[in-house]
C-alpha cells in the first residue's frame, strides 16, 4: 500500500502546471516534456533509482509517457515493460463486486458467510461493504510475522486464498465495524466471493468487465494469466546488504496466489484505468460510483499518506499536495512500486511504476519536478 510521498507530491505539483497552462485539445508543452525527461534520467542515476516510467492523460485526453532508467543490466526500461501493480489490484476487484451489485447478483450488505464458509478469526457477520472498506476489523496476513519467511522460503508455491488465511490470519484489530485498518485479507475474502457468485475466475472477471472493454492491452493477472515477454525486472534487498538485487529469476507465484492475484500493469494502463474509472465513469456511474468514492476517515500511523478509504478508493492526504484532491489507489510488491491517481478538481489522470520495492527512482521526482516548477512559473 504505501506509496512514497515525494512522487506523489512532484507528480501531481508538475501536471496541475501543465494542465492550466491552456485548454482545449492540444499536447503537453514540449519543453515540459524534454525537462521533464531530462530530470528523470539525471535523478535515475544520481540516487540509485533502476526504471521508472509514469504517464499524464490530460482532462481533453491529451497524453504524456515518460520512461528512464533499466530494467536490469544495460536493458532500457520501456513504456510498454510490464511492473507489478500491488495494491492497486484492490480497484479491480472492488469495480467487479460493485458491478455485481448493480446486477443483483449480490448486495454491499451481504454477509461473508452468506458466501463463504466459516473460517478462524473471521467474523461471519463482516458485510462486503466492510471487506470493501477496511472496516472489517480483520488482521492484515502480510503482516504475520512468518507470512514473508514461507513465501521466500518456496515462491513457486501455489497458495489457495483459503490456504493463506488458514495459515497466516490471525485475531482481529477490533470488533467488525468499529474502527479502520487496512487487510489484505479482507480483498482476498472479496475475490473468493467473485468467483463463487460467477462461477469464473477472478482474471477472467477482470479481463471480460474492464481489460478488453477499455483496451488496457498491458495489463494482466498472475498466477492465472500468462504475461508476456516484456516485464521488466524487479528489484529488493534480499540479503540486508544495503544493495538491491535482481528477483527476476524468482518465481512471484506464492505471493501472487496467496493474495488471489496481483496485477501486472504498464503506467499507462494505470492512467487510463484511472482515467476510465474515475473521470469518464466508463466503470461505475450513480449509487456505484458514489458509493466507491464515499471515503471513511481515516487516522491511521501505519498509513500516513491516506486521509480516507472508500471502497476500493483512497482519498490521499491533502496536505501532501499543498491542499490538492487526490484519489487512487497505490501499491507495493516484491521489487516494484506502482500508483494509479486522479486528480478530481483538474481532471488529470496518473500513472506511475517502479522497479525497486523501496520506491528509489519516484522519490527522487520530487526534488526534479520542483525545480521545473519553478522554471514554469
Amino acid at each position: 500500500m504505501t506509496i512514497r510521498t515525494a512522487v506523489l507530491a512532484g507528480i501531481v505539483l508538475a501536471v496541475v502546471v501543465a494542465a492550466c497552462g491552456g485548454g482545449g485539445e492540444r499536447s503537453l508543452d514540449p519543453q515540459f516534456a524534454q525537462e521533464l525527461q531530462g530530470a528523470l534520467d539525471a535523478g535515475l542515476e544520481e540516487h540509485g533509482g533502476k526504471g521508472a516510467s509514469f504517464a499524464v492523460i490530460m482532462p481533453d485526453g491529451a497524453k504524456w509517457l515518460g520512461v528512464g532508467g533499466v530494467s536490469h543490466g544495460t536493458t532500457p526500461a520501456t513504456p510498454d515493460m510490464l511492473f507489478a501493480a500491488g495494491s492497486i489490484t484492490k480497484t479491480w476487484t472492488a469495480a467487479t463486486i460493485l458491478q455485481l451489485a448493480g446486477e443483483g447478483v449480490l448486495t454491499l450488505e451481504d454477509q461473508v458467510s452468506d458466501w463463504l464458509p466459516a473460517y478462524t478469526n473471521v467474523d461471519s457477520a463482516i458485510t462486503i461493504r466492510q471487506l470493501l472498506n477496511h472496516s472489517s476489523g480483520l488482521f492484515d496476513y502480510v503482516k504475520h510475522p512468518d507470512y514473508w519467511q514461507a513465501i521466500w522460503d518456496d515462491p513457486s508455491r501455489t497458495w489457495t486464498p483459503e490456504q493463506t488465511i488458514l495459515t497466516f490470519l490471525q485475531e482481529p484489530y477490533f470488533p467488525t465495524g468499529s474502527g479502520w485498518h487496512y487487510s489484505t485479507a479482507g480483498y482476498a475474502l472479496l475475490r473468493m466471493i467473485i468467483s463463487e457468485a460467477t462461477g469464473a475466475t477472478v482474471s477472467t472477471e477482470y479481463r471480460s468487465r474492464f481489460w478488453e472493454p477499455l483496451g488496457l492491452e498491458g495489463t494482466f493477472l498472475l498466477p492465472e494469466e500468462t504475461l508476456p515477454a516484456n516485464v521488466a525486472h524487479g528489484w529488493t534487498d534480499l540479503d540486508g546488504d544495503g544493495n538491491d538485487d535482481d528477483i527476476a529469476a524468482i518465481s512471484r507465484t506464492a505471493f501472487s496466489s496467496g493474495s488471489g492475484g496481483q496485477v501486472m500493469s504498464t503506467a499507462e494502463d494505470l492512467a487510463e484505468w484511472s482515467r476510465a474509472l474515475y473521470h469518464e465513469r466508463r466503470v461505475l456511474d450513480g449509487q456505484s460510483f458514489d458509493d466507491m468514492v464515499e471515503f471513511l476517515p481515516v487516522e491511521a500511523p501505519e498509513e500516513p499518506l491516506v486521509a480516507g478509504y472508500g471502497l476500493g478508493s483512497t482519498r490521499f492526504s491533502p496536505e501532501l499536495f499543498d491542499g490538492l484532491e487526490v484519489w487512487g489507489h497505490g501499491g507495493s510488491s516484491p521489487g516494484f512500486a506502482a500508483a494509479s491517481l486522479y486528480l478530481p478538481d483538474y481532471g488529470v489522470s496518473i500513472g506511475i511504476v517502479d522497479n525497486t520495492e523501496a520506491g528509489y527512482a519516484m522519490a527522487t521526482l520530487n526534488d526534479l519536478i520542483s525545480t521545473i516548477l519553478r522554471n514554469s512559473r
